[in-house]
Parts: structure tokens; sequence; C-alpha cells
């Protein structure tokens, strides 16, 4: 149980604390990410069996390691040049100029809040950014990941003077209006600036908060992230991009693919080359599903979310084309292909969050642009395609936060290009630079010429 006067304290303490980060060098943010960098690699084991006991994972696994260190790597060789003043050419209009330029200053106090479904990667990755860009943190680990948050909340005391970092678990606390969570009582609090990965109806939470307030935010929010295959390309290719597309973690990624259009007379050949490729990579000779190797539901609340829509899907007349058997001790579903799903089935108009792919047909390129628009914008898009034509097509009459063509995801991993949302799958842009700049206020500066 916390106390409100114990978070109210590390508050004012990192308000106070502000002006001290912000003058800090770029050699001395490195300095306290490399002992970030140090401290993580120290406890690979531990972060590893807290991930497995939290998601299922295998415990040598350190894709979400390597992340971090990309990250860290990314900051280490360019945080100087992001610092520096950005000049800028002065328009005639201006002649009195002497010299005009933009000031990147830290946001202040920035609120994190930690995901479950990569509690490593979705945590520190913006919180190396907040660092760099000179902020102080408050910092809060998902409940549903609780093995990762300790271990996370180690790692920043040890690394951390709690005036530049501090991290809460979801305790209770106590207040004079009685019991609240964390979460409510950290979002009341004056913050400067909110990031936060998770669901379109928190981020609505978060919105109005930050309102009351005018705290600028980031969210990453997800979506129905579509893929779109034409008869151009090897299927072969889409198979085995699918394979972290769909089934990595479980299906529980933000940038899952959560169905996928296929040509109406191409639909046999995909579903045969896709189900081919997860039987080598993910059954045994007898024919088990080796859930194992990626990882379970992180709960049974998620588990039955998502039997829930498959249950109703099959109960309105999707077919089964693979796979379909549930696992309730494991919190498992296994990879599912479902073949003639009804456009109105949850499992279509929501996130699935899980291992299923609805594969929907198209004859005309406009059913997928008038379905994706019913949708939203989602978080990403991939186009599978040998056709320029098609390509450019897909992009000009739909819209996402990023895409990556002829692959699952790529634009996520490239530091160099901004990775966000749009409306409903998020607002605000990181990675890399642009992680820098959002986490930055960009301060305009009109020197003008004395003589």
């Amino acid at each position: 149980m916390l106390e409100l006067d114990e978070i109210q304290r590390i508050f004012q303490a990192q308000r106070s604390h502000r002006r001290v980060m912000r003058h800090t060098t770029a050699a001395e943010r490195v300095e306290r990410l490399e002992r970030l960098r140090a401290e993580i690699l120290t406890r690979q084991g531990e972060i590893g069996r807290a991930i497995h006991e939290d998601l299922g994972r295998p415990a040598d696994n350190r894709d979400e390691l390597q992340t971090v260190m990309g990250n860290l790597d990314k900051v280490r060789d360019e945080l100087a040049d992001w610092m520096a003043p950005l000049p800028v050419e002065k328009s005639p209009a201006t002649p009195a100029a002497e010299r005009i330029f933009v000031k990147y200053e830290p946001r202040g106090v920035v609120l994190l809040f930690g995901t479950w479904d990569f509690p490593i990667g979705m945590f520190f990755s913006p919180l190396i950014q907040a660092v760099a860009a000179g902020n102080v943190v408050l910092a809060k680990t998902s409940s549903m990941a609780p093995a990762t948050g300790a271990v996370i909340e180690q790692i920043v005391r040890a690394v951390f003077d709690e005036r530049e970092v501090a991290v809460f678990k979801d305790n209770d606390v106590t207040t004079p209006d009685g019991v609240r969570s964390t979460n409510d009582v950290l979002l009341d609090l004056p913050i400067d600036h909110i990031f936060l990965t998770g669901s379109p109806r928190v981020g609505k939470i978060i919105v109005e908060k930050a309102a009351q307030h005018m705290a600028s935010f980031t969210l990453e929010l997800g979506g129905k992230s579509p893929a779109i295959v034409d008869r151009t390309i090897d299927l072969n290719l889409v198979a085995q991009a699918f394979l972290g597309g769909k089934i990595y973690n479980h299906g529980q990624t933000c940038l899952s693919v959560d169905y996928v259009w296929v040509p109406a007379d191409l639909r046999d050949a995909f579903v045969e080359t896709y189900v081919a490729a997860v039987k080598r990579a993910y059954y045994d000779e007898t024919g088990e599903f080796q859930w194992q190797r990626d990882g379970r539901f992180v709960d049974k609340r998620n588990y039955e979310r998502v039997k829930g829509y498959l249950d109703e899907a099959i109960a309105r007349g999707a077919i089964v084309a693979f796979g379909g058997r549930t696992d309730a001790d494991n919190l498992v579903i296994e990879p599912t292909v479902l073949l003639d799903v009804p456009r109105d089935t949850r499992i279509v108009q929501e996130e699935i969050f899980g291992p299923i792919l609805p594969v929907l047909t198209y004859t005309d390129e406009e059913e997928i642009f008038t379905h994706s628009d019913s949708l939203g914008k989602p978080l990403g898009f991939s186009v599978y395609s040998r056709d320029d034509a098609f390509i450019e097509r897909m992009l000009d009459n739909t819209t996402s936060g990023g895409v990556t063509i002829n692959g699952h995801a790529v634009h996520w991993a490239e530091e160099n290009l901004p990775f966000g949302g749009v409306n409903s799958s998020g607002y605000g842009r990181y990675h890399g630079v642009w992680g820098f700049r959002e986490l930055s206020n960009a301060r305009s500066v009109f020197h003008v010429a004395v003589d």
C-alpha cells in the first residue's frame, strides 16, 4: 500500500530537479544511459526468466534486449547532433534576423506507462528517449507483467536517482478520499507529458486526463493492421513473414497481422502455403502445437476474450481451415485460419491480439479500400506485391501509422523512420531522432541583428 504523500514527495522532487536535467550535456546523458545498458546486460538472465513467467516466452529469448541495445547505440552515436541548435534559413520577410534556429529543450516531467506484451522493450525504449531529451520520468510498470515489472524496478533504482527516474508498481494508494489506484493518482498530477502504449480505450482516458493540465502526450494504440497480398508475389515469402507477423508472442503485438486480403482465386493456395510454414515452425512430428516455442496468452481474461471471438465467428458460419483447438489450462489457442468470416463479427471488427488469422478475399480492390476505411486508421499496414502500380494504389487509397512492403513491420525496426499511429491508433512519433524531438519542445528562436 502506497501513501499519497510519498508519490507527491517524489513528484515535487522531480519538478525541482527539471532544471538540473535540462542543463546536462549530451555526454552526461549518454553516461547515464551507458550505466543503464550495463545494468540491463548484467540482469539478462533475470529478465529472461521474468518474461517467461509473465508470458511463457522462452527464457533465452533476447529479442527485446536487442531492441533496447539498438536504441542505446543510436542515442550514444547521435545525441550530440540531435541536441545542437537546428539552423533555419531566414525568409525574405524577416531581413532583420542575425540568425534563426530551433532549440530543443526537455518537456519536463514525463509520465511513462509500460505495457505487458513487450514489457522490457516498450518500457526502456521510450525511457531512453525521454532521458536523452533531458526529461525526468515518473514510470509505471504494467500490473499484467508483475515479474518483469519487479526486475525493471530493480534496474531503474540501481541506475537513476529517484529525482531523475522513479518507478511505481500497481499498488493501492491511500488518499484522504479513500483507496485509489496508482494510475489514477499519477494521472491527477500536473505532468508535462504522458507516454502510453496501450488500447484505444485507455488512450481516451489519457487524453481526458492530459487536458486537465494541458499536458502533451504520445499514444501508441494499435488497431486492425491488415496485410494485402496480390497475385505477383511469392506466397512462400508471405507465409514466412506471417510466422512473425501473426504468431510471434502468441499474436500479442500491436503490429500483428490482424487479417489478410488475398485474391479470391488464390485463397486456397495461400492457406496451404501458410499452414505448411506454421506446421514446420510450431508443430512436432506427432502434429502437436509446441506453444512453448513462442509463449501463451498473458492471462485468462485475454484468453477468454479471443476464444469468445473465435467461438462467435464459428457459430456465425466461419470455416476453420486450420487449427481452432484451445487449451484453457495453458492459456493457449493454436494458430488458426478462418475462412468465410462474416464481416460484422467481433473477430473482423475488433483488434484480435491472438494467433487467429481471418482470410478475406477480393476480386475488386475497392473492397479493400472500403473495408479498411470502415475500421479506422491502423498502426501498421503491409503490402505484398511486385507490381509497383498495385503498391501505389494501396498507398494512395488507405491510411495507417506506417507501412512495410513485402515484409512485416520492418518500418518499426528502422530507427531512422518515425514510428507511431494516427487517430484511433495513436498520436505522435518516436524512435531515433523522432523520439528525441517528440519528447522535447521545439523552441523557435529569432535573433534580431543589432548594430
